[in-house]
């Protein structure tokens, strides 16, 4: 069906599905491969129940709601404001439109479709068929939003990629001796640490390993810790699936590095080169196994200067999605493999984090490496989504901010652009 005209919308209508869409947020980051929703249930303008979908294999956003009515004889006649089009098939629960019938609501407020092809309007059309007054797009460009890694993945079967780089105002990720600890500041890497629990996984190349020695996993502090456990979010430890993936095509990841260290708790996958030599991958395979490290042949080629060997992003990617099920990824990692992504347009969305320092040209860290465009009108154009300054930590009203977080697009990746 066509999306119900903005005008036919009420305060109450808008009102309602704001709260089912900060509902769904609550679960950002916990239900890959599924999308986040939120439902309410109104009668008689009072909101009488109200859900969300925790994490895949739970109940659905509309049961939820549906479930948690005290009164089910109040659902008769009701009205549900759903941010997303109940499904209307069997996957691991039951359709949810079968539920919405059996107890009678009169009408249902949709803020999307379901863009996933075994869905796209087919629970829209049960709903009708069976009398229930269906009104839809309310918030429809916000709530695409909101879910833009599942309709990425479940259109174009491929990991939704987001990039995240931190620089100083003029671009400079480190200073001329590689220092880059730290250019932004602790809020910044705070939010970060919330970023990363979006995604289902971080990738990073091998030269960001042997240069920083991260640890690449969602944390509740900004700084690396000595207390790997404690330092871990809560959700990671009780078994939210995370991954970090390392880009490796010589198989160098030392045996001692934080990564490889901590392996045990966070699982690790490295994709190396498939003409890399028996004895190399014999030794740094073997060793790396025994740190619970899965290793991934991909195939590869030479760089345009013929002195590195570059690994198949395409081919990662979809290992990532068809063997891992891996649906989102944060992408952290130094200029050369950012650049990579970005000529092979891999990349889905960024999140600059701007620091007011200036490094200057005697550093050659750059945000990207060269892209050989020599004229203006041949640049890559992005969109600017969204500008904000980060607050200082502990201050005040009238206090100073650090840094600014940019959100951007590709110019043609952007939401609206998605299968419909």
């Amino acid at each position: 069906m066509r999306d119900t005209n903005i005008n036919e919308f009420t305060e109450n209508d808008k009102k309602y599905m704001r709260i089912a869409i900060n509902l769904a947020q609550k679960a950002k980051g916990y239900t890959s491969p599924n999308p986040v929703v939120g439902a309410i249930i109104v009668r008689d303008g009072i909101i009488i129940s109200k859900g969300y979908h925790k994490k895949a294999g739970c109940a659905h956003a509309e049961i939820e709601a549906i479930n948690a009515c005290s009164n089910k004889a109040a659902l008769k006649g009701s009205r549900m404001y759903v941010t997303l089009e109940p499904c209307s098939i069997y996957g691991k629960t039951p359709p949810c439109v079968d539920a919405i019938i059996k107890h009678g609501f009169a009408e249902i407020v949709i803020g999307s479709t379901d863009f996933n092809p075994r869905i796209n309007g087919k629970g829209i059309e049960a709903l009708q068929k069976a009398g229930i007054k269906v009104r839809a797009g309310l918030f429809r460009e916000e709530i695409k939003r909101q879910n833009e890694i599942f309709f990425k993945h479940i259109t174009a079967a491929s990991p939704f990629i987001c990039c995240k780089i931190a620089s100083s105002i003029d671009g400079k990720i480190a200073a001329k001796s590689s220092d880059s600890k730290w250019i932004t500041s602790g809020q910044s890497r705070k939010i970060v640490q919330k970023i990363r629990q979006e995604y289902d996984c971080v990738v990073t190349g091998i030269n960001t390993i042997l240069i920083d020695d991260p640890f690449l996993y969602p944390r509740k502090t900004s700084g690396n810790e000595e207390d790997f456990g404690s330092a871990m979010l809560p959700d990671i430890r009780k078994g939210k699936q995370f991954y970090r993936i390392v880009l490796d095509s010589g198989l160098k990841l030392p045996f001692d590095s934080n990564i490889a260290s901590t392996a045990n708790f966070v699982k690790t996958i490295v994709f190396t080169s498939n003409k890399i030599s028996k004895d190399d991958f014999g030794h740094g395979a073997g060793y790396l196994s025994q740190k619970n490290i899965d290793i991934v042949k991909v195939n590869s080629y030479q760089s345009e200067n013929k002195k590195t060997l570059l690994l198949d992003l395409k081919e990662i990617l979809g290992k990532l999605y068809s063997d891992y099920t891996i649906t989102s990824a944060l992408l952290e990692s130094g200029p050369a493999l950012v650049t990579e992504f970005l000529k092979n347009n891999l990349i889905d969305k960024f999140v600059f984090f701007l620091a007011p320092k200036i490094i200057g040209g005697d550093s050659n860290f750059n945000m990207f490496s060269s892209l050989n465009i020599n004229n203006i009108d041949d640049v890559l154009r992005i969109n600017f989504e969204t500008v904000k300054k980060i607050k200082t930590i502990g201050s005040g009203k009238g206090s100073a901010y650090t840094d600014i977080i940019i959100v951007a697009y590709p110019s043609g990746r952007d939401i609206k652009c998605l299968q419909e």
